[in-house]
């Protein structure tokens, strides 16, 4: 519903310099326009809050410091990382069915997404992912690089030419 309402106000806000956005006058238009971004921020924390919680929630033992080598957390570490992953991957293949038209709207989107996502991973596996990757199976629980979810991240609500030309 976020993105649907988005994309109404976008095509709203699009219409300065036409006689329909002269007619109705730059509040209006400036209105829609900042409609789009609220609808955008409540998409971002509706849809992928949850899943940042995941990473940042407090409660969790945080590392001993020192260095200890028999650190027991490492498996609260993994079923961390394997909770994220899993939640990522259920989102991502929910979105990428999704489309925005407007390349403007979309690279913004898209743009909020990554900014919101990859920074938060990417300081959770700087202090836990090395402890993780001590695991002689930690490739089951290291699913995602930061490079590879700001791709993902980047390639949402594209639309497919496949679709259209069969």
């Amino acid at each position: 519903s976020y993105l649907f309402m988005m994309n109404n106000h976008c095509h709203f806000s699009q219409l300065k310099g036409t006689k329909l956005g002269d007619l109705m006058g730059n509040s209006w238009l400036g209105a829609h326009e900042q409609y789009k971004d609220y609808y955008a921020a409540l998409y971002l924390r509706e849809s992928w809050g949850k899943l940042l919680i995941l990473l940042t929630q407090k409660g969790w033992i945080s590392p001993p410091v020192g260095g200890a080598t028999d650190y027991h957390q490492g498996s609260d570490d993994k079923k961390r990382l394997k909770a994220f992953n899993e939640a990522f991957d259920e989102r991502y293949k929910k979105h990428s069915n999704w489309i925005i038209s407007d390349d403007c709207l979309r690279q913004k989107v898209c743009q909020l997404l990554v900014q919101a996502v990859v920074p938060v991973y990417k300081s959770y596996m700087q202090k836990y992912g090395v402890l993780v990757q001590q695991d002689a199976s930690a490739r089951k629980y290291v699913k995602h690089t930061t490079q590879s979810l700001e791709k993902m991240l980047s390639s949402l609500f594209q639309p497919q030419l496949s679709k259209y030309c069969s």
